[in-house]
């Protein structure tokens, strides 16, 4: 009788999950118990979609697994409740990490700003069930950043781990779009998952009842990089594969109103690839009024970041003159699982100090925000000059949004249990990025023989991947 009930609760939960998932962002916390129950029901399956953001604020697109004799990329689209007038999207299929299954992937383009819409995406036998996704503005809007989720640990795998990081995710996520209802995207500065390699992991992100309202954009990190199944469960856009990235490899951009992104693959050190994209995202986004750079490594970080030998050496000078360059604002890094925030720095120096609660106008040199970890944490009091912000409380997860107003760029880290203030900033802009001048021209000419050396780097690198 009790096993019975067990089944009962859990189907009626499911149930409910399905029905709430009409009200954008009003997924609540989760008791143990409750999610408990959540994620027991889905662990085992491999098939829930991710929303990812599109190359601009007008699209969007959906990532799922489904049987491969079924399989049937196609996704509904309505702003009606009852998906009357919908419009379907096609997509394509690509293999998946097993032979059973195919991956569906759909571009939703077309989307009106402050519009709300209802989808369903095609799961082989039948419809999935409607949820909804509200976009919000166009220009003044807001972006909310999580690092180093690393749903499970490579050191302990087992299902406890996996799911009591979860449960946190699922909370910490709960209390920022309920603190923060108006967030039109998330972005990860990578490490989302701890082996790289099981379907579980991702299953188990992808939990959280309103990540299918919130598009994601994803960073690769070193613990993505151990397997290959970010290759089967994201669709990032605009991706850059370059003439030397091999295996997991890849860069990618995207813009949302006047904001563009641009998201490298630290883990790898091929300086050519990594400048040509950039090139691409910036020549593609000239008017763009902000420009932010993601990479995982906490390059000007907290933590253990400091004083590091592959920081100083490698990072540093493959990612430094990129940013500076092309005269980024703001670059999100992970890694250490250490909240802190930079001065404006530039040339390896503070090029002016940036400290909490101001506001500074057309500031030289770059913020370089580093996120704390939705994972175990580690605690790591490293103290640098270069640090106008650190959070040492370790064992709390932050979160950080970035609000777009007007000409403000307005930072905000907050505890991820009750969202109380930790640290703000606010870089205002009245001049246009200027990407061609004399000296980041030079910096760019200086930069070839980073890319040469990064070149050879990154050829023996392929050779110990492929031989090692």
């Amino acid at each position: 009788m009790r096993k019975f009930i067990s089944v009962i609760m859990c189907l009626i939960m499911v149930s409910q999950i399905s029905v709430s998932s009409f009200a954008a962002y009003d997924a609540p916390k989760l008791s143990r118990g409750e999610w408990d129950s959540l994620y027991e029901s889905l662990v085992e399956d491999n098939t829930l979609p991710m929303l990812n953001v599109g190359a601009d604020e007008t699209q969007l697109s959906l990532c799922w697994h489904t049987d491969k004799e079924s399989a049937k990329p196609q996704v509904l689209w309505s702003k009606n409740e009852d998906m009357s007038d919908a419009k379907t999207f096609d997509g394509v299929t690509t293999p998946a990490e097993n032979d059973s299954q195919l991956v569906c992937r759909v571009a939703i383009t077309g989307i009106e700003e402050n519009t709300t819409y209802y989808y369903q995406w095609n799961t082989g036998n039948s419809w999935s069930e409607i949820c909804k996704y509200e976009s919000k503005s166009f220009g003044n809007h807001k972006a909310v950043v999580f690092g180093d989720i690393q749903i499970a640990e490579d050191w302990r795998e087992d299902s406890d781990t996996q799911s009591d990081i979860g449960h946190n995710w699922n909370n910490v996520l709960a209390e920022a779009l309920k603190q923060n209802p108006d967030i039109s995207y998330l972005v990860s500065p990578g490490d989302n998952t701890s082996t790289g390699e099981t379907a579980k992991e991702w299953q188990t992100l992808l939990m959280p009842q309103s990540i299918r309202s919130l598009p994601l954009a994803l960073a690769i990190g070193n613990h993505d990089k151990k397997g290959m199944m970010y290759n089967y469960y994201t669709n990032m856009p605009n991706e850059y594969y370059g003439r030397f990235f091999s295996g997991l490899d890849r860069d990618f951009w995207f813009r949302y109103g006047d904001v563009v992104y641009l998201v490298f693959d630290s883990t790898s050190g091929n300086a050519p690839d990594h400048m040509a994209m950039a090139k691409e995202a910036i020549e593609q986004n000239k008017d763009a009024k902000w420009r932010i750079g993601v990479v995982h490594h906490g390059i000007y970080g907290a933590g253990d970041c400091i004083g590091d030998a592959e920081t100083e050496i490698l990072l540093k000078n493959i990612f430094a003159p990129i940013f500076e360059s092309y005269d980024l604002d703001l670059v999100i890094t992970g890694h250490t699982h250490s909240q802190g925030r930079s001065h404006f720095m530039e040339n390896s120096k503070i090029a002016g100090k940036a400290e909490s609660g101001k506001t500074y106008t057309d500031p030289e040199g770059i913020v370089y925000l580093n996120s704390n970890s939705v994972c175990e944490k580690v605690i790591m009091d490293y103290e640098a000059d270069y640090l106008a912000y650190s959070f040492m409380e370790n064992d709390v997860t932050t979160y950080t949004t970035l609000e777009f107003k007007d000409n403000q760029l307005i930072l905000e880290t907050r505890r991820g249990d009750n969202s109380e203030l930790l640290d703000s900033v606010t870089i205002e802009r009245t001049k246009e990025h200027n990407e061609n001048s004399a000296g980041n021209i030079l910096k760019r000419v200086g930069y070839k023989v980073i890319e040469f050396v990064g070149l050879i780097y990154t050829l023996i690198d392929n050779l110990v991947r492929k031989f090692g």
